[in-house]
């Protein structure tokens, strides 16, 4: 545990990520923190709520007629969830938080035709799996900024609830978005859902 250190306390927006399962992750070294990911991540426009990552895992107690209290715990099961809002409506956000198979078709303005997109939702069983990411922003001791990311290795969009149009209210339309973790059974033990990286420092 150490020393506590004011630096450590975190107050940051975040960006979100997606790419392609088995995307490299971004290097903690040249990819500074505010530039883009290189690769094929892609990043996921603006939010209008936090971003929040979840970690939450059922336990199993072990107890014996002799003691009050358990005396053995052991994780029988384990979910990783992220949530936030999608600030932009568009046909392809739709499909990402629908993990939808189809594709968004996009029709060019000609003589005669309106420029338009389209996409269809409903009627498929298999789930588009992607690579996720997260990127804050940690400011160290000496004022450098350095990112703080997190990865989720696999995981599936779900559209999390209703699009809600109003002219009544003081809040616009979002997309709702939920990314629930897969096991990557390509992972060691204890990062098969996630993994947490902070750069503190700058090289030397």
């Amino acid at each position: 545990m150490g020393t506590p250190v004011v630096a450590n306390i975190i107050k940051s927006g975040a960006w979100l990520y997606s790419a392609p399962v088995g995307e490299a992750n971004p290097d903690e070294t040249s990819v500074i923190y505010g530039a883009a990911w290189a690769g094929n991540w892609e990043r996921v426009g603006f939010t209008k709520a936090p971003l929040t990552a979840l970690y939450d895992s059922e336990e199993f107690d072990v107890e014996v007629e002799e003691e009050l209290a358990p005396v053995k715990r052991w994780r029988i099961k384990e979910t990783g969830v992220w949530e936030t809002i999608l600030a932009e409506l568009t046909a392809e956000y739709l499909q990402l938080a629908a993990s939808n198979q189809d594709t968004v078709s996009e029709t060019a303005a000609a003589g005669g035709q309106k420029a338009y997109e389209e996409t269809g939702l409903g009627g498929e069983v298999v789930l588009t799996e992607k690579k996720w990411g997260i990127e804050g922003l940690f400011l160290n001791a000496n004022g450098d900024e350095e990112p703080i990311r997190i990865f989720m290795h696999k995981g599936t969009g779900r559209l999390n609830g209703p699009l809600e149009f109003s002219q009544k209210t003081t809040d616009y339309v979002g997309t709702n978005l939920q990314i629930k973790a897969l096991t990557d059974t390509t992972q060691s033990a204890g990062q098969k859902l996630w993994m947490f990286q902070r750069v503190t420092a700058e090289s030397v």
